[in-house]
């Protein structure tokens, strides 16, 4: 996870300074690998010591003002190189936010601002606050909210819910997507709506959404003797979402059993649904579930 120069100044750059050992390659090793001359400046970076790194080739030169370490991961690069801030997915990767997929490098730079173009990379024009620009990516709202406006619901809905689990103020997200306005808001506002911090997943966020189309969901629900399932659809159906690690040794396979077993025993119907299932074959998933809703409970 990158690190904003605020933060950068008050945690592990104080450390540094204590022990007397701050050094070009520390600061933007602490900045994820790239920063921009100001941001190296407001963490006590002199230009004697920057251009002593830069002779020795630990530091490299991205442009005039803009600096990274050799390693330094080419999103956050391209940013700094191109005076902007990381946005969308990128930035939803670089706050440890989930991505179901893989869609580019995207920055933001301010309106107005030249630079060249860099392959691979998708540029937005867009208004910068202050705050942003000493920053390396877009605020956690503001990136639930581009991410929202931007891809189709379900990989939207994986990065809100993971952002209100990490913390986002759910209040605070609901009364910015009221207020959004433009191309995308009424998107922002259904994604929005459908959010659960209570999803532990990706994948559940996934099946959430597919179950929420063919009936009335509870997720996270707690069942006496059981213990938490993902979601109950209608009060009678129990779905479950497994993941690459769900059966990754033999008490958590004997514990998948008992569980089954229980949810049989209270006249649950239960459905389990992988990975793979999940995310590339949702067709199938909700045809299950429609056909078994469709039936009824026992």
């Amino acid at each position: 996870m990158l690190v904003c120069p605020q933060l950068l100044a008050s945690a592990p750059c104080r450390e540094l300074r204590t022990a007397n050992v701050l050094s070009v390659e520390q600061v933007l090793a602490a900045l994820g690998g790239a920063a921009s001359w100001r941001q190296l400046r407001a963490a006590g970076v002199g230009w004697r010591a920057l251009f002593v790194a830069l002779q020795a080739g630990t530091v490299l030169r991205l442009r005039r003002g803009a600096y990274a370490l050799p390693g330094a991961d080419p999103a956050l690069r391209a940013a700094i190189q191109l005076g902007g801030v990381l946005a969308c997915t990128s930035a939803a990767t670089s706050l440890g936010l989930p991505v179901l997929v893989a869609r580019g490098i995207h920055v933001i730079v301010p309106r107005g601002w030249s630079h060249a173009a860099l392959s691979g990379v998708h540029v937005h024009r867009r208004d910068l606050n202050p705050h942003e620009r000493l920053g390396v990516t877009t605020s956690l709202l503001r990136t639930v909210l581009d991410c929202a406006r931007e891809l189709p619901i379900r990989e939207a809905l994986v990065v809100c819910d993971a952002a209100l689990r990490a913390g986002l103020d759910e209040a605070r997200l609901r009364t910015a997507a009221t207020l959004a306005r433009g191309n995308g808001a009424a998107a922002i506002r259904a994604v929005v709506a459908m959010a659960d911090a209570g999803a532990e997943s990706p994948i559940e966020s996934c099946l959430r959404l597919v179950a929420q189309r063919l009936g009335t969901v509870v997720p996270q629900v707690w069942i006496d003797g059981v213990g938490r399932v993902d979601l109950v659809v209608d009060g009678w159906l129990v779905i479950e979402a497994d993941g690459f690690e769900h059966h990754s040794d033999r008490a958590s396979y004997r514990e998948d059993r008992r569980r089954g077993n229980a949810l049989t025993l209270l006249g649950y119907t239960v459905l389990r649904f992988s990975y793979e299932d999940i995310v590339h074959h949702e067709d199938v998933v909700a045809e299950v579930i429609a056909r078994v809703l469709a039936r009824g409970p026992r």
